[in-house]
């Protein structure tokens, strides 16, 4: 009985460790679009805010090129080793338009270090 137990035991001490919630380590990145020969860095920036204590941080961060020039891929990295879990959505322009405007926001608490690369020709 007590061989049945301790096997019980640590078939569940077992399955409680596969077990590994992966929205925690999930980033929330932009990759649209696709870079293409003949394609050329528009633009490359990074915007960074600090954590500040219970406080929700955002930006836009916006791009305007000129009225010949179409974006052809938008990407935008979390950077750091962990994730401070920010949300990062385009509220206008993109692919096919000459301009693009990126909105960031942080969770409440926390703050962003993104780094964006707008590609086009």
């Amino acid at each position: 009985m007590k061989t049945l137990f301790s096997l019980l035991a640590l078939a569940v001490i077992a399955q409680s460790a596969v077990l590994v919630d992966k929205s925690a380590t999930a980033r929330n990145n932009i990759n649209i679009g696709a870079v293409y020969p003949g394609d050329r860095l528009l633009s490359r920036s990074y915007v960074y805010k600090p954590a500040i204590a219970n406080t929700i941080q955002y930006e836009d961060f916006i791009y305007r090129g000129n009225a010949s020039t179409r974006i052809s891929a938008i990407l935008a990295t979390e950077q750091g080793y962990y994730t401070q879990r920010p949300s990062i959505w385009i509220r206008s322009g993109g692919l096919g338009y000459p301009n693009v405007t990126l909105s960031v926001q942080s969770l409440r608490g926390y703050g962003y270090y993104y780094l964006i690369d707008i590609w086009g020709r």
